[in-house]
């Protein structure tokens, strides 16, 4: 493992919180994940260790974790580190990530969910590419993350559509009639793993080509 300095963290909406360390030199492809670890957290791996997918663009030279703040002794853990102090972190690890086609895509994201996305479509802007995406963008409520970021880059990038879609939850037949086309395209799901679980077998079985990211530890009311 290795150890990774806060430089600062901020809030973004609600109780969602980005939590911005340095990389180490560490590198990445945007749409991967961590496991991080705070032994302060408690002795069990159940308490002191969580998988972030790492929401910053590799071009930013940081590593962000963009999370829900809860009761957790991990959340509250987390929350409480000072600049300077050290997160610890396995090594960086996941398949999430755009497949180089040339073909459109369909990203739907369930709140916190959309971190992901964050790496992947600033990324993608930054490097010059098209963001030929549909992303849907579901949430229990109007605190929407990422929200202001994503304005920016649809307003410079037209081939970008961005729906969101508040209070009510994620299912096959919804993303399919706000989507379409995710019934030929590839499409991504991420979001809270019951949801991601249930939802993706109901994609499969209508033959949409998947791929899958989990959040542990949300679920349909928390995310």
């Amino acid at each position: 493992m290795t150890k990774h300095k806060l430089i600062s963290a901020h809030d973004e909406v609600g109780n969602i919180r980005t939590f911005v360390f340095e990389t180490n030199g560490a590198t990445w492809t945007a749409g991967q994940y961590q496991t991080w670890v705070l032994p302060q957290a408690g002795t069990t791996k159940q308490d002191n260790q969580r998988f972030f997918t790492i929401a910053a663009a590799p071009s930013e030279g940081e590593f962000h974790i963009s999370t829900r703040v809860g009761p957790s002794a991990f959340k509250q853990a987390l929350n409480a580190l000072q600049p300077g102090e050290t997160i610890e972190a396995h090594d960086i690890e996941g398949d999430f990530t755009w497949e180089e086609t040339g073909e459109p895509v369909v990203l739907v994201a369930a709140g916190i969910g959309v971190t992901p996305f964050r790496s992947i479509l600033l990324e993608r802007a930054h490097s010059g590419k098209p963001l030929n995406a549909t992303l849907l963008h579901y949430n229990r409520e109007d605190a929407i993350p990422f929200k202001d970021e994503f304005a920016t880059l649809q307003a410079k990038h037209p081939e970008l559509t961005i729906k969101y879609i508040v209070g009510q939850p994620v299912t096959a037949d919804d993303i399919l009639q706000n989507a379409p086309d995710a019934q030929t395209q590839l499409t991504y799901l991420s979001g809270p793993e019951p949801m991601v679980d249930a939802v993706g077998d109901e994609l499969k079985n209508r033959g949409v080509n998947l791929r899958q990211d989990w959040f542990p530890g949300y679920t349909e009311n928390t995310f």
